[in-house]
């Protein structure tokens, strides 16, 4: 079966891989034990009773919130909403529940980190207070309380806050660097160097500490220093990170090294070369504008610290993490459009998409991230149920900018997947086009365009695109799948087709979807046992999917197994009730069966 024409890595994959190497700063993975910690707040907790002074909840108890009759009740429902990653309908839940038992550190550690990974960072500051109150200070309470006290200037407050957090996990690295800029923050720079440690310690990190190193340097007057500490950073990444690299860039040009500058710009560019993030940086250089300061004060500072360990966490640890410390970054630079993007990014990595466009249309149209963003959002759009918006705004950014084919790209890929097969066609063709000698080594997009081809009944022209793709990636199991199968389908070449189906059986054999295009090879060139065998496995692996359930009705049918036949094409008419060509097709072999040489 060709189900593999949705074709995992078609829509987002290119967007999101260049989001996360352009952002992190760091590849480091904390320890086992330190990811276990930095979990354990996440934890389901249990209720019991305590008394509170000075958490005001007099408002929780207004939430229209059906289920919320008790505080049991509000809590079960808090976990229920965890569980579908909504933090804010959790966070309302915990704070019913929180309300009724207002003592209780378990539902308080719940609901402070459930408002700050909803970015209700105001409402979570008086719990995370409270928590620091008492033994059993979690993992990210005082967190919250020193980014917020940075966010005021009231350093000796961030000193207290910092001084309280456990030494664990992704604070090795973040505690140091915070107390940097709370040092800053006061013209402590002597003590902000001491602060971060050193800068070659070989843990994964050291490219983060010289960049916030440079930083500091930076704005302590201290050029000699801070560009030994820049070049440290951007030698730690080929093409360098696109945070370092912009910081670095606008250094040189402060300095009246515009020279250096287009050289840096272009190094980047080269390591990603259909990147328009460096716009304005580049224009600059022509001369439009000023380069200011990245970071000219302590709180930015900080919430740069708390970005990149947002992104490190997003590599390492999943998406639940990265999105606390990422919002409360977001709450000491809410303007800050890599931070948005990254909030974006986490959001959609949940499947929470109209949350994730929420946080790209916060980036501003003049920012050079805002094509990256609006792709996104037309992503985001569409696996959320808005195909029409995504298709619009698509089409818009083409006609936007004609020379560019991502966006035509992505435009091709959604309408291939609602079936639009000739439009899709039309797309493909176009970024053909302006891709030009580099669609030589690009065997995706030949695989793509081959599948809307096929669907739109161009043979000829699909055929070639398949068998180009193999030219370029000649075992990649979708692409032999995908040709083997209609091949088979079609009658054509059959003993070539399955010994390219096998070939894609062997890379991947789990895959229900390949295993049922093998089923099929056996079962039209006659071995209906053969059939039977592979068709079954495929059904086990994807139980719910219409055609392969018929595919082994059919199987049953040829070997005698006729009761079960029938049983199969009334599964799979029930699980294609959407597709009327399937259920015509099914109808009429309950009715008939299937004669020999019948394989419809």
């Amino acid at each position: 079966m060709r189900d593999h024409d949705r074709l995992g890595t078609s829509l987002g994959a290119v967007a999101t891989a260049a989001v996360a190497a352009l952002l992190l700063l760091s590849g480091c993975k904390t320890s086992s034990e330190s990811q276990e910690a930095q979990r354990s707040d996440l934890a389901p907790a249990t209720l019991a009773q305590a008394n509170d002074e000075f958490v005001d909840l007099s408002g929780a108890t207004q939430l229209p919130l059906s289920a919320a009759a008790s505080s049991s009740g509000a809590y079960l429902a808090a976990q229920s909403a965890i569980g579908e990653r909504d933090m804010s309908a959790a966070s309302d839940y915990l704070l019913v529940a929180l309300a009724a038992d207002s003592g209780n550190k378990d539902l308080m550690r719940q609901a402070h980190f459930a408002l700050v990974s909803a970015g209700r960072i105001p409402e979570a500051l008086p719990i995370a207070r409270k928590l620091l109150v008492g033994e059993g200070i979690d993992q990210f309470s005082p967190l919250t309380v020193a980014a917020d006290a940075l966010d005021r200037g009231a350093y000796d407050e961030a000193d207290d806050a910092l001084a309280r957090l456990p030494i664990t996990g992704y604070n090795t690295i973040l505690v140091p660097m915070l107390e940097a800029w709370v040092a800053a923050g006061r013209g402590e720079f002597d003590d902000a160097v001491d602060a971060l440690g050193p800068t070659n310690l070989g843990d994964g990190f050291d490219t983060l500490r010289s960049y916030h190193l440079a930083l500091i340097l930076d704005l302590a007057g201290r050029p000699v220093e801070a560009e030994e500490a820049f070049v440290r950073s951007v030698e730690g990444q080929p093409g360098g990170a696109y945070r370092v690299v912009l910081a670095y860039g606008g250094f040189l040009e402060r300095l009246g090294r515009p020279e250096d500058a287009q050289a840096l710009y272009s190094a980047f560019l080269e390591a990603n070369p259909d990147s328009l993030w460096l716009e304005n940086a580049l224009a600059r250089l022509d001369g439009s504008g000023s380069p200011v300061a990245q970071i000219d004060e302590a709180r930015d500072g900080a919430a740069e610290a708390l970005f990149a360990v947002a992104s490190a966490a997003q590599q390492s640890d999943g998406p639940e993490i990265a999105l606390a410390y990422g919002q409360v970054a977001a709450y000491m630079m809410p303007q800050n459009d890599v931070i948005s993007l990254l909030i974006g990014d986490i959001l959609e990595m949940q499947g929470k998409h109209l949350k994730a466009i929420e946080a790209y249309r916060r980036i501003s149209a003049s920012s050079p991230l805002d094509w990256t963003a609006r792709l996104r959002v037309a992503l985001n759009q569409d696996d959320g149920g808005q195909p029409d918006q995504a298709i619009a705004l698509l089409r818009q950014m083409v006609e936007e900018r004609p020379d560019r084919s991502d966006a035509v790209v992505v435009l091709g890929d959604i309408l291939r997947v609602h079936e639009r097969w000739a439009e899709a066609v039309e797309a493909y063709d176009t970024a053909f086009a302006l891709l030009g000698s580099e669609i030589e080594d690009n065997w995706r997009l030949r695989y793509v365009r081959g599948i809307a081809l096929e669907r739109a009944g161009d043979w000829p022209r699909a055929e070639s695109d398949f068998l180009a793709a193999l030219e370029i990636e000649p075992d990649h199991p979708f692409v032999l799948n995908y040709l083997g199968y209609t091949w088979v389908d079609r009658g054509e070449r059959l003993d070539e087709a399955l010994d390219m189906i096998e070939r894609a059986v062997n890379q991947r054999p789990l895959d229900g979807f390949i295993t049922d295009s093998l089923g099929w090879a056996y079962y039209r060139l006659g071995r209906f046992d053969d059939a039977v065998v592979q068709l079954e496995r495929a059904v086990e692996y994807e139980p719910g999917d219409p055609v392969i359930n018929d595919h082994l009705g059919d199987a049953y049918w040829m070997v005698g197994r006729r009761a079960e036949a029938r049983f199969q094409w009334r599964r799979a008419m029930s699980l294609g009730e959407d597709d009327p060509e399937l259920v015509d097709a099914i109808q009429t072999k309950l009715q008939s069966g299937l004669s020999d040489g019948n394989d419809i």
